[in-house]
């Protein structure tokens, strides 16, 4: 039966070893963030300026989270616009030269053509990242524009009783123009644009650009005219179709400003989000530096002593070991 004085003694051990392993603990938390464990004790009680700290880190994390977006929609934005523009070029280039080979069976082959790279301007409308179409406005969730068939039959409907170049190009005008089909039918997105994206405490980014904004338009109306010049149902004479051609090349050159306007509208964008990303990580750092400055420790320092009660830990386990291995013939 252990006397009174053991019990004594093996409490006291037991406790010392409570209290240094809770030191070690301290000391090991302290080594590998290089900040004090307890924050209010090192500050004396008054946390004021560490909350207001975390408050503004905090904030910036969620900046950090709405520049990433911002940069990713426009660069993915300024991509597909960048495939619109350089096939709108390439046809455009083909097609001002219909005039100059009035043969029925190159005139549909330069309609084929602009069928394929309206095809394809449509499909970069409906161009999406991470889940979320970039050119249908709030409506992310959903394409932006309907597909090359719904199009081509769109016009056909459109056109049916249309026999001149000017009827063709008031048609058109009508079709691409505010409340036209374009934007009723063919369009599938939403009119509404999407919110402002808060970047900093003073910057926000406005991502608003739809499938319906005037440069595209400006884009699919040559390409719709020369895609349907030749087509079999709607029977335009030769004389027509190379007019509708030849003027749709034009019309698609002079279209290059609008969506190059559009772009460096983008571009300047783009360069404001970099700044602001510049600036929070600036601020991000010298308020981590502060926060540093109030609870940090010195890492050398609390590393020493970390060995120091590790040793003393150790010592003790020792002398608890020796103290159990006690006994009255040992004594004797």
């Amino acid at each position: 039966m252990q006397s009174v004085g053991d019990m004594a003694r093996s409490l006291v051990l037991r406790t010392n070893q409570v209290q240094l392993r809770q030191q070690m603990d301290k000391l090991a938390v302290e080594v590998a963030t290089g900040f004090a464990k307890d924050s209010a004790k090192k500050l004396g009680g008054d946390t004021t300026s560490l909350l207001a700290i975390d408050r503004t880190l905090a904030k910036l994390d969620a900046y950090k989270i709405n520049t990433t977006e911002a940069t990713y929609v426009t660069t993915s934005m300024q991509n597909a616009m960048d495939e619109m523009q350089q096939r709108s070029q390439t046809l455009s280039q083909t097609l001002i030269a219909a005039d100059l080979t009035p043969n029925s069976t190159l005139l549909k082959t330069m309609s084929d053509d602009a069928e394929n790279a309206m095809a394809q301007v449509l499909n970069g409308m409906n161009r999406q990242v991470a889940g979320r179409f970039l050119f249908s406005g709030t409506a992310t969730d959903q394409p932006a524009v309907q597909g090359v068939d719904v199009m081509m039959n769109e016009l056909r409907t459109a056109l049916a009783g249309a026999t001149t170049a000017a009827d063709v190009n008031t048609t058109l005008d009508s079709f691409f123009g505010a409340g036209g089909a374009f934007e009723t039918t063919v369009y599938q997105g939403s009119n509404n644009g999407l919110s402002p994206m808060q970047l900093s405490e003073t910057e926000s980014a406005s991502v608003d650009i739809k499938a319906t904004d005037q440069a595209f338009r400006d884009i699919l109306k040559p390409m719709a005219m020369a895609a349907i010049a030749t087509d079999g149902t709607l029977g335009l004479s030769g004389d027509v179709q190379v007019d509708l051609l030849a003027q749709s090349g034009r019309d698609l050159l002079g279209a290059q400003t609008s969506i190059v306007e559009l772009r460096a509208s983008l571009g300047a964008l783009e360069g404001r989000i970099e700044e602001t990303v510049a600036r929070n990580s600036a601020e991000i750092t010298s308020t981590q530096l502060a926060r540093l400055e109030l609870v940090g420790v010195d890492e050398f320092e609390t590393a020493t002593k970390y060995e120091s009660v590790r040793g003393q830990l150790e010592s003790l386990y020792a002398i608890t070991a020796r103290s159990q291995r006690l006994s009255l013939a040992e004594y004797l």
